[in-house]
């Protein structure tokens, strides 16, 4: 099920939507209209909510946890003479591999769900992400 998320601009509640193919996007609390969806495979030609045409990637991954999981290891290295360092960092590792990718649409900062990730998307980008804070 590929879902679209974001805070809703009218009610300012984080929302979740299942999307299909031609489909309106909708808040599912206020009611508000986000945008329309086009074929599921050329969602990210351009935005179904604010059609802008630029994305990045990044992993669906709690950044506390991964930082919790290394301040634990920092913890215990007078105990464990530094080895607790490479183990929590390959927990933390095998932890961020595990978990699947996202697409956010720079733009209005909508997260894109259980979409099929073209390859030539990267990592956020701060040259671009400078670009449009004003409309955040």
């Amino acid at each position: 099920m590929s879902t679209i998320s974001r805070h809703c601009p009218s009610c300012k509640k984080y929302a979740s939507v299942v999307v299909t193919a031609h489909q309106e996007v909708i808040c599912p609390f206020c009611n508000t209209k986000w945008g329309q969806t086009t074929e599921l495979e050329k969602i990210f030609e351009t935005c179904p909510v604010c059609q802008n045409s630029q994305f990045y990637v990044q992993k669906n991954f709690n950044q506390a946890l991964g930082c919790l999981i290394m301040a634990v290891g920092i913890v215990l290295v007078p105990l464990t003479y530094g080895l607790s360092l490479p183990f929590f960092a390959l927990v933390d590792w095998l932890l961020y591999r595990k978990v699947k990718s996202i697409v956010i649409c720079y733009k209005c900062g909508s997260e894109f769900y259980d979409f099929l990730i073209p390859r030539n998307f990267k990592p956020f980008m701060h040259h671009i992400g400078l670009k449009y804070d004003k409309y955040r």
